[in-house]
């Protein structure tokens, strides 16, 4: 039997995994107009900025095709590099502290902002990835992912719990 430190390390990797594949379906699941990309062969480009602890997960699907797009993963501890554009923008939980004025200051036309804090959705951010006491679920706040210029599939919208708060 493994010891409870061995079980929360493998509950905590399958944790990470699973917002991994949130993130990276997200990505499937939602359309940006042309007008966000610089042209054709433009990539998708994912942004993880400050600690993102499940970031690796996401190293494997870079260079991925999605839909006609590169996915281009980009982790960073350095605002610069997100402030010249990402079409998903994963804020790690150290920067949670900052978002009021995160949201002031970044431009977030046609970005996919996602966070893991209880109020990430109701303070800016488009997507929220909750732990309840047994799965992960997310929230989406519908009207900032139209303010942002975002179609998001109604297969996604039918999984997630839906804000209107701009």
């Amino acid at each position: 039997m493994a010891s409870s430190a061995t079980r929360s390390d493998l509950d905590r990797a399958q944790e990470y995994q699973i917002k991994a594949l949130f993130l990276y379906n997200f990505a499937n699941f939602v359309e940006w107009p042309r007008d966000a990309f610089s042209d054709q062969s433009s990539p998708l480009k994912m942004c993880l900025y400050g600690a993102v602890p499940f970031g690796e997960f996401l190293d494997i699907v870079n260079g991925v095709q999605v839909r006609d797009r590169t996915l281009q993963v980009i982790r960073t501890t350095d605002y610069a590099k997100i402030q010249s554009g990402c079409h998903i923008l994963f804020v790690g939980i150290d920067h949670h502290t900052e978002l009021d004025a995160f949201f002031r200051e970044l431009n977030h036309l046609f970005v996919l902002s996602i966070g893991n804090t209880d109020d990430f959705a109701r303070k800016g951010g488009v997507v929220n990835i909750l732990r309840t006491s047994d799965q992960q679920q997310f929230e989406i706040n519908l009207n900032k992912a139209i303010e942002n210029g975002l179609l998001i599939s109604s297969d996604l919208l039918s999984l997630a719990r839906i804000i209107n708060d701009r």
